[in-house]
């Protein structure tokens, strides 16, 4: 399986409408059945996503999804297996076979443990619901389902899936239906809060998640959500039922921050390379609003690239603002140092710009442009 046609099986995992009987634990579908097919796809997709280079090889990190995914999933604990991918967006799944799939933009957007729990709680009731079957069944009867389906199953690259092979044009094809979305929605938040999450995260999350998808100028609704409720829908429904369960609650805020630590500032790389700038500035925006002291210098220095890099008016000078923050605050990024340097530098202030550049350099001595930044300090006359 290549990078590129990981979407395809993981749209496929994804897919589903709520008709069958809820499984039970250990549940082991008819040999020759239409479940038992679906279950023999999963397996092998799963043999070959433990090496995809997407893959993010952290056991710590992997081990901590895996137990708040086992708070929320009670008995069922035994049959899941995690595996966080890297890619910037908000997404989850889990297959019929038990194979969970989280994005690190889902990790980077949820600020606490009760919030990934309502993610993963929701990912575990397609799972307990066996949302996926009545749709497999649906979709395998078309040529064009089992063409995608021959090519997800035995691994084949992205060249032979054409179009098929891109995460939007699977997830359009292969959602679960809005019924099986709200069941999901009621499901997880539920079997999370009857295990101490606070109710109020769910709301929470889908409040951020509406307010990004309003500071969208651009384009339409991305399709891997297009079969879900609307997100003020969702947002409305979520609110709704969480005012109707206890209050209180944790929120596990702490193990969060400390799990995703050492790849924080990779996935806010990640989220700018998505070039949204616009959701992206209001993500990180967000994020910044009420961050911990320790991720407010680096939060600074991205939310400055995502205006400086959007270009808009009034941007240049906001960016400026959030970089000079930046630098004031402890422990800046060594990147900070960088671009300080370099205005610095095509202000004329020379002194000033050979003196920043070489902290980035002595933080980051093993930086893609450190031979550059070094060329420029070594010149008699740096930048004249």
């Amino acid at each position: 399986m290549t990078a590129a046609s990981l979407p395809l099986w993981l749209a496929l995992a994804a897919a589903g409408a709520a008709v069958p009987p809820a499984a039970l634990p250990g549940h082991v579908p008819e040999r020759g059945s239409v479940e038992d097919e679906l279950r023999y796809a999963m397996d092998r997709a799963e043999r070959e996503l433990r090496e995809h280079p997407l893959r993010v090889r952290d056991a710590a990190l992997e081990a901590y999804v895996h137990d708040v995914a086992c708070r929320v999933a009670g008995e069922y604990c035994g049959e899941l297996r995690v595996y966080v991918i890297e890619q910037p967006w908000f997404n989850a799944s889990m297959a019929p076979n038990g194979m969970l799939v989280v994005w690190t933009g889902a990790l980077l957007r949820c600020r606490d443990e009760a919030e990934l729990a309502m993610v993963l709680g929701h990912e575990f009731a397609h799972f307990r619901q066996r949302h996926s079957l009545v749709q497999w069944r649906k979709a395998k009867r078309t040529s064009a389902f089992l063409g995608t389906f021959g090519l997800v199953a035995w691994g084949a690259g992205a060249a032979a899936a054409g179009p098929a092979a891109s995460l939007l044009g699977a997830a359009s094809m292969y959602g679960h239906s809005r019924e099986a979305e709200r069941e999901a929605d009621a499901i997880g938040l539920a079997a999370a809060v009857a295990q101490g999450y606070e109710a109020a995260a769910a709301p929470r999350l889908w409040q951020r998640m509406k307010a990004e998808e309003d500071a969208r100028r651009h384009g339409k609704p991305l399709p891997v959500f297009a079969t879900h409720p609307r997100t003020a829908e969702r947002l409305a429904d979520v609110t709704a039922a969480a005012a109707r369960l206890p209050a209180g609650g944790e929120s596990g805020r702490d193990r969060h921050q400390a799990a995703v630590a050492p790849h924080f500032a990779r996935w806010l790389r990640g989220e700018l390379s998505r070039r949204m700038y616009d959701s992206s500035a209001r993500v990180i925006g967000d994020l910044l609003a009420d961050a911990p002291p320790a991720r407010q210098s680096l939060l600074s220095y991205y939310l400055s690239e995502a205006h400086r890099r959007r270009g808009g008016p009034g941007d240049a000078a906001r960016a400026a603002e959030l970089l000079a923050r930046s630098l004031a605050l402890p422990d800046p990024p060594a990147e900070a140092w960088r671009d300080h340097g370099l205005a610095l530098r095509d202000a004329g202030h020379h002194e000033e710009a050979s003196a920043s550049l070489r902290r980035y350099l002595a933080l980051s001595p093993e930086a893609d442009d450190a031979e550059f930044i070094a060329s420029y300090l070594a010149s008699p006359e740096p930048g004249r």
